[in-house]
């Protein structure tokens, strides 16, 4: 599976939403199943997949479907 992928997979198991729901304007404003609990569900599952841990601001900075993309990149994520 293509990093994407498990990207978009683990994103829709945690919050419970489509494929279709991943849009880069999505925030927790947008996304009732988005809370803190589901948020760091969400931070331990990349870290287990991707092999590698977010520091704190990293953890916070992650704010919307975009900037979370934007975080994975810089661990060197493709997507």
């Amino acid at each position: 599976m293509s990093q994407a992928s498990t990207f978009k997979s683990i994103v829709c198991e945690i919050f419970g939403i489509q494929e279709s729901d991943i849009v880069d304007s999505k925030t927790p404003e947008d996304l009732e199943s988005w809370t803190s609990v589901t948020h760091m569900q969400l931070v331990a599952k990349f870290e287990e997949n991707f092999k590698f841990q977010f520091d704190v601001e990293e953890i916070t900075e992650m704010d919307s479907i975009a900037n979370m993309k934007k975080v994975l990149r810089k661990h060197g994520v493709d997507l």
